[in-house]
Parts: C-alpha cells; structure tokens; sequence
C-alpha cells in the first residue's frame, strides 16, 4: 500500500489536508500505522460515482474494514480513502459539513439532515406589524430571536409575549375601518385593536417598539428592575401596585423559561464554544461572531511549554481574533449546526455567550479550561 501522510493543518471550517490511502497490494491495511485510532471524518473515493462521507469512532478500525474488504478483488472500487482526526463532536460537526458541502454543493443540506433553526421576528406587511415565527432571518428587522431548537418552541414562546403585549395577532395585511368587525382577542383587551381604528399606526409602533426592548434586553436586566420596583412598591405600602408587578413579573419568568440563555438576536450572535483539541493537553476556544463559526484558538498545557498567565494569553488572543472577525458564511447554516450541538445530548463542550470581547467572563473561562484539559485522556 502506498500511505500518504499530509501535515496536519490548524483546524478551521475550511478543510485541512487530510491522511490519504491508495489501496494496492497485498493486504494493503497493515500500513493504516499512521491512522490513529480516534474518531474523525471519512471520505472513500471510488474509482467511479459519488464519494461517500461519514463519521467513525476509530479511523484506524473503519480503514482496516475497507481496505480488507476490497483491497483483493481485481477491479478495486476505491481508489483512495481519506481520513481527518478529530478531538470533540463539534470539531467532527463542522468539518463534516465543510467536506460535505464541498463535495455536493447541491443538496448537502439533504445529506447532512441540516434544518435551518427557527427564529422569532416581525412580519411587516404594513404599518402594524406582527411576531411571526419562519426558520429564515428577514432582512431590515429590529429584531430576530433565535435560533429556537424547534418551531413548537419558538411558536410557544410567541405565545407568551403575545400574552404581555397588545400586538395583533391576525395574519396578513389590515385595511382598518371603524366597521370591522374585531376579534375576540381585542374584546379581551388584549389587541390595540388597529383593524377597528381604535390606535393609531404611530401609538401600535410603540408597543411593537416595547416589544423589540424586551425581546433584545438581556433577561436579566428585566427580571431584575421588576423584582427591584416590586419591592419598592411593597415598602411603600403599595399593595395594589406590588401584586400588580408580581403578576407580570411571573408572566415575563414563563415566558423566559422557554428561552434558553443562548437565544439573542441572531445578527449579533456571539459567544465561545470550548471544546478539546486534537493535541494532548490542549483545548480550542471556537468564537462564533454575529452567526458566523470564527478559526479556533488553540491553548495548549504541554509539558515544557513556556507560557505566561493563561487568563492574559486568552485575552490577547480572543482579543485578537476578533478584531478583524470572519463574516463570509451561510449564517443559518452555522446556526443550524450551533443549534444541533449545543441542543444535543452529546454536547462535549461549554458555550460562553458574549456581547463583546469586553464582556467575555474570563475568570469563569479559565477555569472552565483547565478542568477540561486535566480530564483530557492521552490520545492513542
């Protein structure tokens, strides 16, 4: 067999030269030596029709499996296979995606069974516009929540900002006139009513603007001033006014519980996944920047290293590589693979969200680092 062992490149979404095997010869897997045995990505390239890409938990085992299997007939079907180790599932994910879609550039959404997520926006039909749920992001919008893990989810959470606010919730586009015929939402008080003429489109947009602070707020900060003006209403002997607060306050936390901490505006959305590297001892900071996946920073623990402080050297680095962020990308493809990690069950890293590199809590990423490289197991 004749092996070729390519240099291992510095992993980003674009694709690394990978460990190619020509088949040839008499048992030609025994040289797979050089293939560890770590999970990674496959590519087997026939001599004729479409390659086929996949995931295995051992390179070396799946290699040894087909090179034994065809390495001895006449007409060989491979003509070579290559291999791209890899050290935690997102690592696998992306680069999955990378080599997919490079090779079927049609339909490779299909082959990967990529949804785009769902996202929570306004719909601007006319002058009264509406949440609306679609798993696109809608060009000039104030406001684009996401990406929700399904539409159930995100139609959910509609539900209940619809349920603090008075925005409309029929479809389509009004023709307001003080003879229609309403609906059973406005009779509840809970529609301005801008079909039967009872607002102005200028007095609806101001409740569609409370609407876009709360949904572009951190949770946070809304929680927060309402627990602060319950309490100031309560030492002031204001009951009334207390359980009034209370009761939106509970009606903000329900609608808050469906909304994972990850969920911001999809435009602007930033946060690190930290996950092992392929080194010993190493582990990979992967900022993500306004949906787009950024090349991973690499902080190695090897023995002999010299090094500074490692909270000092991250903020260097992150720092540095935002400046100048990656922006090219298909945004809902990065989400959708963010959105199939970070809700799976076999999530093996920890996502920090940011608003800016300023905002990073370094002390927590720290030690989320060294506990992730102490319990990292020696490659084979």
């Amino acid at each position: 067999a004749q092996l070729l062992v390519h240099k291992r490149l510095e992993f980003t979404v674009k694709i690394p030269e990978p460990i190619v095997v020509h088949p040839g010869g008499d048992l030609a897997w025994k040289a797979r030596g050089d293939i560890p045995a770590r999970p990674g990505i496959y590519r087997v390239v026939p001599t004729s029709g479409e390659s086929h890409i996949s995931w295995t938990v051992s390179l070396q085992r799946r290699s040894e499996r087909l090179l034994k299997s065809f390495g001895g007939s006449v007409e060989n079907p491979i003509q070579r296979i290559e291999c791209w180790p890899t050290a935690s599932k997102l690592d696998s994910s992306l680069l999955l995606y990378a080599i997919t879609r490079e090779a079927f550039p049609k339909d490779y959404n299909r082959r990967l069974r990529l949804r785009p997520p769902w996202f929570l926006s306004f719909s601007h039909l006319d002058n009264f516009p509406q949440l609306a749920v679609s798993n696109r992001i809608p060009d000039e919008n104030p406001c684009v929540l996401g990406p929700f893990g399904s539409r159930d989810l995100a139609q959910a959470f509609q539900e209940q900002v619809l349920g603090m606010y008075q925005l409309r919730r029929c479809p389509g586009a009004l023709a307001p006139s003080p003879d229609h015929p309403g609906c059973i939402y406005g009779e509840m008080n809970q529609c301005l009513r801008p079909c039967q003429c009872a607002v102005t489109s200028e007095e609806y947009g101001t409740e569609a603007a409370r609407v876009v602070e709360f949904l572009s707020a951190a949770p946070t900060r809304v929680t927060g001033a309402l627990s602060l003006a319950r309490q100031q209403a309560s030492e002031n002997l204001d009951f009334e006014q207390a359980a009034q607060i209370h009761k939106r306050l509970e009606k903000i936390k329900a609608a808050l519980a469906l909304r994972d901490d990850a969920i911001t505006d999809a435009r602007a959305f930033r946060g690190i996944a930290v996950a092992r590297a392929y080194a010993d001892r190493s582990c990979y900071l992967r900022p993500m920047w306004d949906g787009i996946w950024q090349a991973p920073i690499v902080i190695s623990f090897q023995e002999g290293s010299e090094r500074r402080s490692i909270d000092a050297e991250i903020r260097e680095r992150l720092e540095s590589a935002l400046a100048a962020p990656e922006k090219t990308g298909e945004r809902i493809d990065h989400l959708a693979l963010f959105q199939r990690w970070y809700g799976s069950s076999w999530r093996d890293g920890e996502w920090f969200p940011f608003t800016a590199s300023a905002t990073v809590d370094y002390p927590r990423l720290v030690r989320r680092i060294s506990k992730l490289v102490s319990n990292t197991p020696a490659s084979a």
